[in-house]
């Protein structure tokens, strides 16, 4: 069996090329793939400010309608209420109009039935004048 040697030359040599090979491995390998990890982390944390922006946004959004929609029921409630109001008021409008009418007319029917009536009680009265002459000419006879 062979002995191994170690001299001072040999482990300046072996030291040297470590770390000719070391930088050659940081140039070509470490390098490259630290700028593609530190570029992956850039766009990550840009998509992650958007990602909380558009939350954000979102949020607001989402508020914005829930308010918007409050006034709108409120806008709405308001008109159901305010055409409530103007039906009821043109339903007593149009009541109070049917029943001056109503009178009107039932005032109109009673003059026509009394003036009916005078008309008839003239009519038998004539009548009872004419039969009571009548009955005075059979008896007279």
């Amino acid at each position: 069996m062979t002995e191994l040697i170690i001299t001072w030359q040999g482990l300046l040599f072996e030291a040297a090329a470590f770390l000719i090979f070391t930088y050659f491995l940081n140039l070509f390998l470490f390098r490259p793939v630290r700028a593609i990890l530190k570029k992956r982390v850039e766009i990550i944390g840009s998509n992650e400010a958007r990602q909380d922006n558009l939350e954000k946004l979102a949020e607001t959004l989402n508020e914005e309608a829930g308010n918007e929609r409050k006034n709108l029921r409120f806008e709405i409630n308001g008109i159901k209420e305010r055409f409530r109001k103007e039906a009821q008021a043109e339903a007593n409008k149009i009541l109070s109009d049917t029943k001056t009418n109503a009178a009107a007319k039932l005032k109109d029917a009673i003059e026509k039935f009394n003036e009916e009536k005078i008309a008839i009680l003239h009519s038998i009265k004539e009548k009872s004048e004419e039969l009571s002459i009548l009955i005075s000419k059979k008896i007279i006879e």
